[in-house]
């Protein structure tokens, strides 16, 4: 798969609370895959340090890895340690909230947005120059965490389409129900999960007759359409000018795979380069990465997961822990009822439960009840 994680942690809900750690990427079909679950006792540098170095015997440090997560301080520290080679990058949802929660324009979330996802330098110094006329202080700011860390025209890696958390969101959303439940419990709800998704991935997948995965196979079928009238010169044998109906110029390479409009370089041809593949007679399946081809995608599943038998045997015990007692962690149950939803982030809105209309016994109106009726009956 490509080189991109997401990390993200989710609160347990039990009485020794505790956190729920993961590490998760997107398969060929652009599809939820989790790569690494821990579980600890908080949100802290120590926490994330030893869920990195477990992660590590996995995903071993590279130079072409990158991390994306929200901006948490031990996460930064456990990265530095563990991963002193791999890229890290902010979410951008994150940073939209954080910037709406502080700043109160309007607008302003989406030009943040807008710029992250640009892809050529140029276009984000267009959409910069907009936030910076809105709000001086928002660019400062955006400027101080650094354009590298979450722009994707200034990334010295590659994020792909992969600009925001979602997919570890995605993932504690289907484990929410399970963070109430005990340790082991959560783990077996963990593994059942992962159970029927690899099977109906791998029947997918197994059933797909196309050379490059379903999601894939739409995302050319849209840049196809979109470049419907576009004009076509050949430069070499490698090389070609392609341009759009408005007449500005793309330079294509098909033997690199690049385009100067910098969206071939996420291992899908761009609308410009079917158009040079097209014309040059080149196969346009042959130019997508092959993290998204239908073979890798039946690898990615190719292993079952299995239920933990009841059947296996004890280990034997050694002298040195034979009389070891352990007790439960040395935890504080918080005061008052436990909560069973969670507190929303900065700059976050909507969802949850609606709110429950009071409805007086007496007279039947809203927004008061009996005791403080002061209706004529």
């Amino acid at each position: 798969m490509r080189k991109v994680l997401i990390i993200d942690g989710a609160h347990l809900k039990r009485k020794y609370t505790g956190c729920l750690l993961t590490a998760s990427c997107q398969d060929g079909n652009y599809q939820l895959y989790p790569v690494a679950f821990g579980i600890v006792d908080g949100d802290n540098d120590k926490a994330w340090s030893w869920f990195f170095r477990k992660l590590q015997e996995v995903v071993p440090d590279s130079h072409d890895l990158v991390f994306v997560s929200d901006r948490h301080n031990s996460i930064f520290a456990g990265l530095r340690k563990v991963y002193p080679m791999a890229q890290h990058c902010a979410c951008v949802v994150h940073l939209q909230r954080n910037v709406q929660s502080i700043f109160k324009k309007k607008h302003l979330s989406y030009l943040v947005s807008q710029a992250a996802r640009a892809y050529l330098p140029s276009q984000f110094y267009e959409l910069f120059d907009q936030i910076r006329a809105v709000d001086s202080g928002c660019a400062d700011y955006l400027t101080a965490i650094g354009f590298e860390h979450w722009t994707r025209a200034h990334f010295n890696g590659l994020r792909y389409n992969i600009m925001t958390s979602n997919v570890a969101e995605s993932l504690n959303n289907v484990l929410a129900a399970a963070r109430d439940y005990p340790i082991v419990p959560l783990i077996e709800y963990i593994r059942a999960t992962l159970m029927g998704w690899f099977n109906t991935r791998r029947t997918l997948a197994s059933e797909t007759s196309n050379t490059l995965t379903p999601k894939v196979e739409e995302i050319l079928a849209t840049n196809f359409e979109l470049s419907t009238g576009f004009s076509f010169r050949r430069i070499n044998q490698d090389e070609f000018e392609v341009r759009t109906k408005e007449g500005v110029p793309f330079l294509v390479n098909l033997e690199t795979q690049a385009c100067s409009c910098h969206e071939f370089q996420m291992l899908i041809p761009c609308c410009h380069a079917i158009v040079a593949a097209l014309r040059s007679e080149t196969r346009v399946d042959s130019l997508v990465g092959i993290e998204y081809t239908t073979a890798f995608w039946n690898k990615a599943y190719e292993c079952s997961i299995y239920p933990v038998t009841m059947s296996v045997p004890t280990l034997p015990v050694g002298d040195d822990f034979s009389s070891l007692n352990l007790k439960p962690p040395n935890t504080r149950r918080p005061p008052g009822r436990p909560r069973k939803t969670r507190i929303r982030s900065r700059g976050q809105f909507g969802g949850g439960l609606p709110r429950r209309l009071n409805i007086c016994g007496r007279c039947g109106s809203f927004d008061h009840n009996r005791a403080s009726c002061k209706m004529p009956i």
